[in-house]
């Protein structure tokens, strides 16, 4: 597996197969403004997870 990526919550970080990815659009507020970014996750949760940690 040399094309390997970790879940993108920090608090996670296991390797994604391919089969099993998760791309979310997380909602980042940087000052006053709103951007998109675009991750990729192991779970459903874990995208879930990182959106409440970057909305506290």
């Amino acid at each position: 597996m040399c094309d390997s990526k970790k879940c993108a919550y920090h608090l996670c970080g296991k390797p994604i197969e391919k089969s099993e990815e998760v791309k979310n659009e997380l909602t980042l507020i940087r000052g006053a403004q709103l951007t998109h970014e675009e991750r990729d996750y192991c779970s459903v949760r874990c995208a879930s997870y990182d959106q409440m940690a970057h909305e506290a």
